[in-house]
């Protein structure tokens, strides 16, 4: 209380006695701020707030975008978003310098392997695949677009040459020994030798991300919908559309060696 404030003993220069604090000096209550925060050399005041558990914080801060959107503010204010928004906007950049960089790195990797830039262009091209079981594990749970899930299209990049360098591989190996005579068939009987292989690694993959799924967390989620989709998806079209590309570029290549 003020009153029982006024009564507080303060001492005097010699210690010999205390005196009230009213005796020396006026108090009274008002009301101020208890503690000034600044950002950058600005005075901020911030306004916090948390999200309901399975709620994406990315879709709640655009929501509240909206309804701020015509706010008026007094002239010297300034309204700044912060949180799950500016983090993402800091680290983005950086993260998609990385995807280009592990993009750029597997084309190398891929060269230095085949010695060819056709086979390591094929499937260079092949990772736009990545991007339909992206979108699609995206959509089915309503998961936005994230650092995470971007780290989950990496991965997913791997996972895709992997399995491609595995058929292109036989394939290969099928017409170095003689078994088969054209790239068309090699193809078509790698597919087919290793359809189990990539079956398993692509399953054994996807499954193993179900628990980020199952636990819905707004953090893990969205990698977890990509891996598990994306690796399903880009299986089917390691066994569909890289054996026709590769059938179609290298079509021609006994005809010219003859």
């Amino acid at each position: 209380m003020v009153t029982d404030l006024k009564d507080e003993p303060i001492p005097t220069l010699a210690g010999v006695a205390n005196v009230p604090l009213r005796q020396l000096a006026d108090v009274a209550p008002r009301w101020q701020h208890s503690q000034i925060v600044s950002r950058n050399g600005v005075p901020t005041v911030t306004v916090m707030a948390d999200i309901l558990r399975g709620q994406n914080a990315m879709e709640a801060c655009s929501k509240v975008q909206v309804q701020l959107k015509d706010i008026h503010l007094p002239q010297g204010v300034n309204l700044n978003w912060g949180g799950e928004l500016e983090d993402t906007t800091e680290k983005a950049p950086s993260i998609l310098s990385g995807l280009m960089i592990a993009a750029v790195m597997m084309f190398f990797i891929m060269l230095a392997h085949f010695r060819s830039v056709s086979k390591s262009f094929v499937l260079f091209s092949s990772l736009l695949l990545c991007l339909l079981g992206t979108c699609v594990g995206l959509m089915i749970h309503s998961c936005a677009l994230s650092i995470t899930s971007v780290l989950g299209v990496v991965s997913l990049m791997g996972i895709l040459v992997r399995n491609g360098i595995i058929m292109f591989d036989y394939a290969d190996e099928l017409l170095a020994s003689g078994e088969c005579q054209t790239p068309s068939e090699a193809i078509l009987h790698s597919a087919r030798r290793r359809m189990r292989p990539i079956f398993l690694t692509s399953a054994a993959a996807s499954m193993g991300v179900v628990p980020m799924i199952i636990g819905d967390s707004s953090l893990w989620k969205p990698m977890g919908c990509v891996v598990c989709y994306g690796t399903l998806l880009t299986m089917l079209f390691i066994l569909t559309v890289l054996p026709v590309a590769y059938s179609m570029i290298f079509r021609n290549t006994k005809l010219k060696e003859s």
